[in-house]
């Protein structure tokens, strides 16, 4: 409410005066000077996509590749909602790694809809794609990886092979005692047409992430970097904040109340120390009973969140915050286009709050 009465008094001022002249700033550095410095000869950059099953690794691929954590991993399958994109930076060359939501062989509701145009999306901006395929998966890694695109974009599937270069990765190779098996999937995957490499990993534990890492930047075309250096993910911290609270309830709770959660930042204000910053979310279900259970008898299950929530947010942004949680329920959001767009479903960057005054 506070922000909207700032917007106020700033409109009145420029109602008072509508012929103020509005001062254009110089460019930074001066006349000319560039955003982002220029870069080397030979320097390329890019976008990667990561994409496969619920559960094959993807979001510990992209951890592991970037070397701290960006997105979400537990052993609940179906964790990751958004695209979240992490940028890997060096001297030569810059690129933006997508890890997508995992390809389901069927959407159930508007939200699972919304995740695979995720996919596609990332699957038709990318410059090269690794298709992560569990290696020790229950139906054989081979079912795993059958139809992964046709369930991304049946249309395009049989064109994407070979359209950009292509590597799969066979993850969890540190779980396939038989070096054999891992053998016969190499030769499996690369009689694939228009798979350009085949690597066995275990982003759990760090093997062959190099050699992924390298492949990808082969991949890249010339050109300058997107952004600064310095800059891990596009998204804002409050986006990472609310994935980490999402976290600790798929670790948390059981059945379908992970699935039918939904975490929204309202609030993340820096204060002066030696007060810690505030951070204020609201945990939203789709039944009031629920709500009950995010609580917990005399609200224990719920200061047990905030807690282990908390710890991790101050791992994540380097200091202390104070962090405030409630939880609402929001019936049928799941299956709501409108509720998924105000929950930042199809753009993870929005910072505006929901607005749910035109839902029934």
């Amino acid at each position: 409410d506070d922000d909207d009465d700032d917007d106020d008094d700033d409109d009145d001022e420029l109602d008072e005066d509508d012929e103020t002249v509005i001062k254009v700033l110089p460019p930074i550095g001066g006349g000319g000077a560039m955003l982002l410095p220029k870069e080397r000869d030979g320097h390329v950059s890019g976008y990667v996509a990561i994409v496969g099953r619920p559960n094959a690794g993807k979001s510990t691929l992209l951890n592991a590749i970037l070397g701290t954590k960006l997105s979400i991993v537990t052993k609940k399958p179906q964790t990751t909602r958004h695209r979240i994109s992490g940028v890997l930076s060096d001297d030569a060359s810059q690129m933006i790694v997508l890890d997508t939501p995992g390809v389901m062989r069927t959407a159930f509701n508007a939200l699972d809809e919304t995740m695979l145009k995720s996919v596609k999306s990332s699957v038709a901006t990318a410059d090269c794609l690794i298709l992560v395929v569990d290696g020790d998966a229950k139906d054989t890694a081979e079912k795993d990886f059958e139809h992964l695109l046709d369930d991304a974009d049946a249309a395009a599937a049989a064109k994407i092979f070979g359209k950009i270069p292509t590597a799969i990765c066979v993850n969890k190779c540190d779980r396939i005692k038989d070096v054999e098996r891992i053998k016969e999937l190499m030769r499996y995957f690369r009689k694939i047409e228009g798979i350009s490499e085949v690597i066995p990993i275990s982003a759990l534990n760090d093997t062959g992430v190099k050699e992924v890492v390298e492949w990808a930047k082969e991949q890249l075309p010339n050109g300058p970097s997107y952004f600064s250096k310095e800059y891990l993910s596009e998204h804002p911290e409050r986006f990472f904040v609310a994935e980490i609270i999402r976290e600790k309830i798929f670790e948390l709770y059981s059945q379908e109340v992970p699935y039918c959660s939904s975490v929204w930042v309202e609030e993340l204000k820096e204060r002066k120390p030696p007060a810690k910053d505030l951070i204020r979310a609201t945990i939203y279900v789709e039944r009031q009973s629920q709500v009950g259970i995010i609580v917990g008898e005399n609200g224990a299950a719920m200061k047990k969140l905030s807690t282990e929530a908390r710890k991790d947010i101050e791992t994540f942004l380097e200091k202390g915050v104070f962090l405030e949680l409630k939880v609402k329920s929001k019936p049928g959001w799941r299956s709501n286009d409108t509720s998924l767009r105000e929950f930042g479903l199809e753009d993870p960057n929005k910072t505006t709050n929901p607005d749910f005054r035109e839902i029934k």
